[in-house]
């Protein structure tokens, strides 16, 4: 079965977002993931090399994966919302895809800033399943809201990150509500540059922990 890539646009609360579906040919998927790129300011973009990575992994489990550019960035219509804006855009992904696929279960994932958005949508979505938050920024809303989040949450973390210190991980993580799950990638930067293939695997590894 043939992995295909489509171009999608949806309505967010700023205007039209632009997207990229990834999916398995001729199949139902599995679950569906939305995916959060990084800060846009930093020229954060859906085709990040750990976003790309992160769809890769996801779809390779049997989701249909999407990707998608927050306001501002790229065809995406509006200007950054430091943050406040870009949830509102990503629940417009995850309603976008569950219009296309109702009634498959959908989860939540995003790499840098957009992990922190990621763990906000689960915040503000209960019904999603899942949320995966890869080298989490933690600057860009309050932690203590995961005290309270039932949600299964898991982790990807390199150690040698310096952008995302994993020591603000590591100081924070005992306090969220379980589930939780962390893996630690040995000598990571933040772009996981030399290991995004761990980067991948580790997400496979972790299926059901997800329930996937």
């Amino acid at each position: 079965m043939m992995n295909k890539v489509q171009s999608v646009q949806f309505e967010g609360p700023a205007g039209r977002l632009e997207g990229l579906l990834k999916f398995r040919e001729g199949i139902d998927p599995l679950a569906l993931v939305v995916i959060c790129h990084p800060h846009p300011l930093y020229q954060g973009t859906m085709h990040n090399k750990v976003v790309f990575a992160m769809a890769e992994a996801f779809c390779g489990l049997g989701c249909a994966v999407l990707r998608f550019n927050f306001r501002g960035v790229g065809l995406s219509a509006g200007n950054h919302d430091f943050g406040k804006g870009e949830l509102q855009d990503a629940l417009a992904a995850v309603a976008h895809l569950r219009q296309r696929h109702a009634g498959t279960v959908c989860h939540v994932a995003g790499f840098s800033f957009g992990a922190g958005i990621a763990l906000q949508a689960a915040s503000s979505d209960a019904s999603l399943a899942s949320v995966t938050a890869v080298a989490p920024s933690f600057k860009v809303f309050d932690p203590a809201v995961l005290s309270s989040l039932s949600t299964p949450k898991q982790f990807l973390q390199g150690t040698s990150d310096t952008v995302c210190p994993p020591e603000d991980l590591r100081r924070l993580y005992p306090g969220f509500l379980s589930p939780k799950s962390v893996v630690w990638i040995d000598g990571a930067d933040h772009f996981f540059a030399g290991h995004i293939d761990r980067l991948k695997s580790a997400i496979r590894e972790q299926r059901q922990f997800v329930g996937l």
